[in-house]
């Protein structure tokens, strides 16, 4: 066997292998046989198949596997045992040179692997990063309030002939119909309809409103466009009418939603039986409030950090080609499991790795930034971290060497633990290297609109026509509700 490393650029190696037929032929007879031994195929004794039958039946498998494992034993020789260079993450067999009826020929291969760059770390202290911050008022604590009355209300039947309003929710047979009101596709039995929901479409609102058990109607939805959404091809002369969903309505029941008394027994079922006055939940549910929207709004600045980071140092990291390639092919396993494991045969798979390619560098580049940021900040996990975070898995009254045992016999979670203190440390010694700026939401919207207002004039007063300035990439404000923390667990 034959073994050449050679470098392709500083983090770009190629391991080329060389095996004579006479080395491997050996090999293969060996599998075959042991292949026979095992084998149980009626009209022969077993493990007493002819050669040939074997070779007919299993050959080409038993001799790709046999080539694999020549592979990779010349790796490991050549390139994983030896000190020369160091691989980073999992080589990738690129050439193989090798044909199955040629026995007489040598196996050929390529197989290419990374090592980690070498590079400094860029000095970010003067780049900002906002840290977006809300003080909660007492409305927003009502209104709260308010929502947990709403996920707590009960249904109760209503006496017949009860027209719906707002304080309602309808069961609703729903059939799409065409224009004739012909059904046109699958019936909908008996769907909820919570008629104070806010993203209830008016015209639905609008055709419920007033009707009883029994009553019918029909309603036309317009087809809302998404953004990238173009108008649909309509045939001549039908005008709006691909533009509009029809459904009609058929009401089985009508039940009101009975919203809880905020009385004390409310309160305790609330506060975990912590309480049963309405100042100690409306505290709780201000704690609730802040915690949710600073670990929110942390999660957003921590993210702008590790953009900045990314973006400070793409012409500074360069990524090893196997490990973009490993990014690529866990992003395409996400893209698999939407299509539920068919991917369509219109699904053009070389152009989305071209157009993810970038995206998938980053994912890379960010990764050897993070371990040369914990290196740099000299960070460590002790057994003193982990035993800290059983115990408040553990919480009180729960055994905790049994919360230990768990993790000890899971490694995978033991390493996503490590992996989450490990973050905590790095994301908090980070905002050390940036100038952090605090701003509510409206300071952020108003510099927006600013900004905005600055384009269109510059636009306007151009001599020539601007192409449309785009927004920023990122976000710099979380999502603007009020989740509590309870419900997000």
């Amino acid at each position: 066997m034959q073994t050449d490393v050679r470098a392709v650029n500083s983090v770009d190696y190629v391991l080329d292998v060389t095996v004579p037929a006479e080395d491997l032929q050996p090999q293969i007879e060996a599998a075959l046989r042991r292949e026979r031994a095992q084998m149980n195929l009626k009209g022969f004794r077993p493990g007493r198949v002819p050669l040939n039958v074997v070779k007919k039946m299993v050959g080409p498998q038993v001799t790709i596997q046999v080539a694999e494992e020549v592979i990779g034993e010349a790796y490991r020789t050549a390139v994983a045992e030896n000190d020369e260079v160091e691989p980073l993450g999992q080589p990738r067999l690129v050439e193989l040179d090798f044909d199955l009826d040629q026995p007489d020929q040598p196996l050929k291969a390529t197989v290419q692997f990374g090592v980690r760059p070498e590079f400094d770390l860029a000095d970010l202290s003067g780049v900002p990063v906002t840290r977006v911050v809300r003080t909660f008022t007492d409305d927003d604590v009502d209104a709260d309030l308010q929502r947990r009355r709403d996920l707590a209300a009960t249904e109760e039947d209503t006496p017949e002939g009860t027209a719906i309003t707002a304080e309602h929710v309808a069961m609703v047979d729903i059939q799409p119909v065409d224009a004739d009101g012909e059904p046109v596709g699958a019936k909908q039995n008996a769907a909820r309809i919570v008629m104070a929901n806010p993203d209830l479409r008016p015209e639905m609102v609008e055709a419920l409103t007033g009707l009883a058990t029994g009553d019918e109607t029909t309603v036309e939805l317009p087809h809302l466009h998404g953004d990238e959404e173009s108008d649909h091809d309509t045939p001549e002369g039908d005008g709006e009418a691909n533009h509009v969903d029809r459904y009609q309505l058929t009401v089985v029941d009508v039940l009101e939603r009975v919203l809880p008394e905020v009385d004390a027994e409310f309160v305790k079922s609330q506060t975990r039986g912590e309480s049963e006055e309405l100042d100690d939940l409306k505290t709780q549910i201000r704690e609730d409030l802040e915690r949710s929207w600073a670990n929110r709004a942390n999660q957003a600045l921590e993210q702008k950090m590790v953009e900045q980071f990314v973006l400070a140092h793409r012409d500074v990291v360069q990524v090893p080609e196997t490990l973009t390639e490993a990014s690529l092919d866990a992003l395409f396993d996400d893209v698999r499991e939407q299509f539920e494991g068919q991917i369509p045969p219109t699904f053009d798979v070389d152009a989305w790795r071209d157009e993810t390619r970038q995206q998938a560098e980053d994912q890379v580049r960010w990764l050897l930034v993070k371990d040369r940021l914990i290196e740099d900040e000299g960070l460590e996990l002790s057994s003193e971290d982990f035993d800290a975070e059983f115990e408040k898995l553990a919480g009180e009254g729960a055994d905790l060497e049994l919360v230990k045992q768990y993790f000890s016999s899971q490694p995978q979670l033991l390493e996503q633990m490590g992996d989450q203190l490990m973050n905590q440390r790095l994301f908090g010694a980070l905002e050390g290297r940036f100038e952090v700026v605090e701003k509510s939401a409206d300071e952020i919207r108003a510099e927006a609109e600013a900004r905005r207002a600055a384009i269109a004039e510059a636009r306007a007063n151009a001599p020539v026509e601007l192409a449309p300035a785009t927004e920023g990439v990122f976000e710099d404000e979380p999502t603007d509700d009020t989740e509590t923390a309870d419900e997000e667990e």
